[in-house]
């Protein structure tokens, strides 16, 4: 019983993230780092084992890459390459989040960053955590001035 339930759940999942990511094409339309509502869905649930209470609905969001995690990016660039990587779709989609480090800001740093809410570092060798995460946050700031 409890394999055919967790079978189910499995199942049921996949059929979401699916739904969700079907919906892929209408991401990453513009560069903007507000989200539009299918970018908030997306974001919502392949990160949703690492978001807890965080909804993505309406957020401000800033993009980095590369091995430092120092690049500055944007959500095109971030659909774009999963919209053509040539692998099947529900595949992709957690490949792209298991590289991605999604740093959610406090309060203290939404102010310092000039309202950003997120940041989601694509393929860095780096933990952005400490003095690291701090620059990344400051430098939001002179970004969005």
């Amino acid at each position: 019983m409890k394999t055919l339930i967790t079978t189910a759940f499995i199942f049921i999942q996949s059929i979401v993230l699916f739904a969700q990511v079907s919906e892929v094409e209408k991401c990453g339309l513009d560069s903007s780092p507000t989200l539009n509502t299918f970018e908030a869905n997306y974001f919502n649930e392949v990160y949703q084992d690492r978001k807890g209470e965080f909804d993505f609905s309406g957020k401000v969001i800033a993009f980095y890459k590369g091995s430092a995690g120092t690049t500055t990016s944007s959500k095109s660039d971030y659909f774009y390459f999963i919209k053509n990587s040539g692998r099947p779709d529900t595949e992709v989609h957690q490949w792209q989040a298991r590289g991605t480090q999604l740093l959610i800001l406090t309060e203290e740093e939404k102010l310092c960053s000039g309202g950003f809410d997120a940041i989601l570092v694509s393929w860095s060798k780096l933990q952005k955590e400490g003095r690291s995460r701090k620059k990344l946050v400051k430098r939001l700031n002179k970004i969005s001035s």
